[in-house]
């Protein structure tokens, strides 16, 4: 039975990078959809309709997916995978990026990062699902309830990662699906340059408004821990593999195109 995957797109959680590795990994197979309302998530039974009515679908990234999936689905082994980030970095670099996006947003209006969370996390003025990771991915219930989390990753095909150790989930998704995943290597993109410093009153206060987010970002690190041990018995088997994956990031210049030189001309394409 073919399998099919699911990218659920969080936020600020390393995204923009994910979709560039899956055009490459799933090609024609893949579909990249750019949701304008990240407030309104897919229901199971919408996932399911998508399924169903498009069998050509190997791999969809969406901000409106949830881990609330038809993992039961007669006609393909549904597989999801979600990053997560730290709750207070991933807020930060929320605010930094929408400065420099080409759109008119709070972050822009907002005199400075403080400014913007007296308006986003005290007064509310902020959709639920954007501000809470925990909701997002459990389909808009609550910012608390992780039953639907949890639920998924125990069917044994929905996979939680921190972003910030994507080196290391990506060897364990390399080395449980050597087909599909056969290349994760890869050059950061879409991250935002950060133009303030910020005090200890504000950190204080991002930590407070998000802290209902920590056991998620928690339960991430241990599925990661877990599926270290569970693909690498061996310590050393692990570092070898992770030394071997991040040298491969290191020569690989841009994930799709031709390498150029600063002056214009081509090179010749390094092999990852």
């Amino acid at each position: 039975m073919e399998s099919m995957w699911f990218h659920v797109h969080v936020p600020k959680a390393g995204g923009s990078t994910l979709r560039q590795l899956m055009n490459r990994n799933f090609g024609k197979g893949y579909y990249n959809s750019v949701s304008l309302l990240e407030s309104r998530q897919y229901s199971c039974e919408d996932v399911r309709h998508i399924a169903s009515s498009q069998p050509w679908l190997r791999c969809i990234s969406d901000h409106k997916l949830s881990l609330d999936l038809p993992y039961d689905f007669p006609e393909a082994l549904v597989h999801a995978y979600a990053f997560v980030r730290e709750p207070v970095d991933r807020y930060v670099s929320r605010y930094f990026f929408h400065r420099q996006a080409e759109i008119h947003c709070a972050a822009k209006t907002a005199a400075d990062l403080r400014a913007f969370v007296e308006q986003e996390l005290v007064q509310g003025q902020v959709e639920p699902n954007v501000r809470s990771q925990v909701r997002f991915l459990n389909q808009g219930r609550c910012d608390h309830d992780l039953t639907v989390i949890e639920q998924a990753i125990a069917t044994g095909r929905a996979f939680l990662f921190p972003v910030e150790r994507f080196d290391e989930a990506a060897v364990c998704l390399e080395t449980l699906f050597p087909a599909t995943f056969r290349d994760l290597s890869y050059v950061r993109v879409n991250q935002a340059e950060r133009t303030q410093d910020v005090d200890p009153e504000t950190m204080a206060l991002l930590r407070h408004h998000l802290a209902a987010d920590q056991p998620l970002y928690h339960l991430a690190c241990h599925e990661l821990e877990r599926c270290i041990r569970q693909c690498f018995p061996q310590a050393w088997d692990f570092e070898v593999a992770l030394r071997d994956f991040q040298a491969r990031c290191a020569v690989r210049r841009d994930n799709f195109n031709p390498l150029f030189l600063d002056r214009g001309l081509p090179v010749q394409k390094v092999a990852a």
